[in-house]
């Protein structure tokens, strides 16, 4: 059997995940297809990176494969290669034509549903960012969904559900992505070639597969954690007189508003690393577990109380951040923040 797609399901279908209340949609339309209860219509929603375009082609896999077995698509006949490269003939992905999904595209995809499948049982198309559907569109689409062909599969991608018309979503079986438990993501990480620790990213991406994995491919993470650590250090031994040249260095590093964010995240992490080592020592417990000995070091010269204030700190100046207050003043706020509370 041909290696699945990472985002296409967290474990085999045998075993069960971390969380016995977290099922991957993934999963669950596999079980779908197997006890043949497919639908005319799905409607995927969730943020983005969250798996929604590797869970339509794997639907459309799981419908087209020549080789399917126990459930599962093979991933190498040549279905499912010309699905994987979108160049099956009984696959469509309709993607928005500039801001928006227009009402001409709508047309042009009923009309090839129409057609019967040359070589299949299904003719699957999927619209990609379906929350951007023009009102006429949208309209058109409805009356698509109310009276499909028998052999039509219509899957929609949206991350905004409030964009997508009330009517749309009630033809259609919803599947909600939500976030990957922190536990399942790190283990399914463990399968990358990478220097990143995956207990890192998965922290860091918050339970978002996508986001994850461009993470453990980058050396951006592990550069950032070091800034991270000098900041630590220069503000534990800081003194007020040194506000302006680190508030000055960190500005120059962050770059912009995204940078500062991810920068913060990471502190953020760190801090809560020292928190947790400072009251249990529990190495398990830690996030930047390949970081024991440094951890231990600075949350030996800490008190919990300090660390804990300085965690409230730092998402103080992360939500200025987000609303957009001027980066340098937040940077200045937090150091002095840090060195004070030091």
């Amino acid at each position: 059997m041909g290696e699945q797609p990472f985002l296409s399901s967290p474990w085999n279908g045998t075993r069960e995940p971390d969380s016995a209340r977290w099922l991957a949609p993934a999963e669950i339309l596999r079980r779908w297809v197997v006890a043949g209860r497919v639908g005319h219509a799905y409607l995927f929603l969730g943020p983005a990176g969250m798996g929604k375009r590797e869970a339509a082609r794997q639907l459309a896999r799981l419908l087209s494969c020549d080789r399917l077995r126990a459930g599962e698509p093979c991933g190498q006949c040549s279905a499912c290669l010309r699905i994987t490269r979108d160049t099956h003939p009984e696959v469509r992905v309709v993607v928005p034509n500039g801001a928006t999904l227009k009402i001409d595209q709508v047309r042009e995809a009923h009309q090839w549903l129409l057609l019967k499948p040359a070589g299949g049982s299904c003719r699957v198309c999927i619209f990609e960012q379906a929350d951007r559907l023009t009102m006429e569109a949208g309209n058109a689409l409805l009356a698509v969904l109310e009276d499909p062909p028998a052999h039509a599969i219509l899957v929609l991608l949206a991350e905004n559900g409030q964009a997508v018309l009330p009517t749309i979503r009630s033809r259609c079986h919803v599947l909600d992505f939500r976030p990957w438990p922190e536990g399942v993501l790190a283990a399914r990480l463990e399968q990358e070639a990478s220097t990143v620790p995956p207990r890192l990213a998965a922290a860091l991406a918050q339970g978002n597969p996508g986001l994850a994995l461009r993470l453990m491919k980058g050396e951006d993470l592990l550069a950032g954690r070091v800034r991270v650590e000098q900041f630590l250090e220069q503000t534990l031994n800081g003194e007020p007189a040194n506000l302006y040249g680190i508030a000055s260095e960190l500005e120059t590093y962050t770059r912009d508003r995204r940078g500062t964010l991810n920068f913060l995240d990471v502190l953020q992490l760190c801090l809560r690393d020292l928190l947790v080592w400072r009251i249990t020592a529990d190495r398990l417990l830690l996030v930047n577990r390949d970081r024991v000995d440094w951890i231990a070091a600075m949350a030996s010269r800490q008190q919990p109380v300090w660390l804990l204030q300085a965690s409230m700190a730092v998402a103080h100046v992360r939500e200025a951040v987000r609303q957009n207050v001027a980066r340098r003043l937040c940077l200045d706020l937090l150091v002095l923040r840090m060195i004070e509370g030091a």
